[in-house]
């Protein structure tokens, strides 16, 4: 992506920054501001919590061109890189290097020591102990009467357990660590308080890895520590970085993705007679189609420009901010058709709910097989599940760095097994 030889706008004042949206009026959409932002030429400049007035992000190309280019860092200490919210502040001041805050070659060595633990093969040999998982959550779910809140009994419990049983820690502490994860992702949380939160995990995340150093079991930190910590190649601040990663990265999104996938394919009963009724390649489809609509990525992806680079049209100048939005280009209609309609048939392996380039998720087949075992498992055992509450009175969560329910009250009849 060379510079392009003229600057948009010289000479003239630049145009008055946009507040990033985050108000959405349909629990299953983006932010209609994107869809209009999408339309208009060139990028806009949004305001950002520290760091200028980066630009926005909302088409599939756009976004494919920066996340794959050289060009863009995702380090915090790069100049003008632009701070979302207080998390970013509080990673910022303390100078947490997680993996998607370092750019190659650094990034791909640390991705790297974890690639092995979240391979296709790998995951699909895990698929009965996951399936185990999901049928135990739904036995706690059915053995409710007749009616219960799917966030708390099922949402939370499958990832959380399935993480659990990979890094070897403890499920009976789910309650601590969801809490002090929800605080540290809450958009509305002060600097103190994702420090705070932050820190509590961390020391209980840090006597858990000396306890893997002290009595290493078969799960992924106890191989990490024996592998990278032990030998010195990695301190222990690191290493809680990477479990803290894993932990929450593990749970938090793919929850988010259960009730909202859940809510939607019951207010889409005609997608949900498809996806009962075929079989598992379209069902595969219907996950990707899933994770294309919701895009649970509310908070943006940042960057900063290392060189100028031109990106749909507009000359993006070293040292400025770059935002991508993952739902406003997941709704491209450039990149899918008729993008706002929900449709499990539809080709959606393009999509970018993972990201796209050397940042994409490291475990997006993990969470693409906790969600086909979970769809397909609740619609076989409950069939008459429904919703007691209508869309417009759902409980979400607000300003949050992934999307999702706080709550979601479900029923059944007596046909669930």
């Amino acid at each position: 992506m060379p510079a392009s030889d003229t600057e948009p706008g010289d000479g003239a004042a630049p145009p008055p920054a946009l507040g990033y949206p985050t108000e959405r009026t349909c629990p299953f959409s983006p932010p209609p501001e994107f869809a209009r932002l999408r339309e208009q030429p060139g990028l806009p400049a949004v305001e950002a919590l520290e760091g200028g007035r980066p630009w926005l992000v909302t088409r599939y190309a756009d976004a494919r061109a920066v996340l794959g280019s050289p060009a863009f860092s995702a380090r915090f200490d790069t100049p003008g890189f632009p701070l979302m919210s207080p998390s970013d502040v509080q990673q910022r001041d303390d100078r947490t290097e997680s993996l998607i805050r370092t750019d190659d070659p650094e990034h791909l060595r640390q991705r790297r020591r974890l690639t092995r633990d979240f391979t296709v093969k790998r995951i699909a040999a895990l698929r009965p102990e996951i399936q185990g998982v999901v049928d135990g959550a739904l036995d706690e779910l059915l053995a409710h009467d007749g009616s219960a809140d799917l966030i708390a009994t099922v949402a939370l419990p499958i990832p959380s357990r399935v993480i659990c049983l990979l890094l070897g820690v403890p499920y009976a502490d789910h309650g601590f660590f969801q809490r002090a994860a929800a605080r540290a992702l809450a958009g509305d949380s002060s600097p103190d308080e994702v420090r705070t939160a932050l820190g509590e995990l961390g020391d209980y995340l840090a006597a858990l890895v000396r306890e893997k150093v002290r009595d290493p079991q078969d799960d992924i930190l106890s191989r990490l520590a024996t592998a990278y910590l032990v030998p010195g190649e990695i301190d222990e601040r690191e290493m809680v970085t990477i479990a803290m990663t894993l932990l929450v990265a593990g749970f938090e999104t793919t929850g988010n993705m259960i009730g909202l996938g859940t809510a939607l394919f019951l207010t889409h009963p005609e997608q949900r007679a498809l996806f009962t009724a075929g079989d598992e390649q379209l069902q595969r489809n219907a996950v990707e189609e899933l994770l294309r609509y919701l895009s649970i990525a509310h908070h943006p992806r940042q960057f900063a420009a290392t060189e100028d680079v031109t990106v749909g049209g507009h000359t993006v100048r070293a040292g400025e901010g770059v935002l991508i939005s993952l739902p406003a280009v997941n709704r491209d209609a450039d990149a899918f058709d008729d993008p706002d309609t929900f449709d499990i048939t539809r080709p959606a392996q393009q999509h970018l709910a993972f990201s796209y380039g050397t940042h994409q998720c490291l475990g997006q087949a993990l969470a693409r097989m906790e969600l086909l075992l979970y769809f397909r498992t609740l619609f076989a055992r409950v069939p008459s599940l429904r919703l007691l509450d209508a869309p417009e009175d759902f409980d979400l969560k607000q300003r949050s760095r992934a999307h999702g329910f706080r709550s979601l009250s479900v029923a059944w009849q007596e046909d669930a097994r």
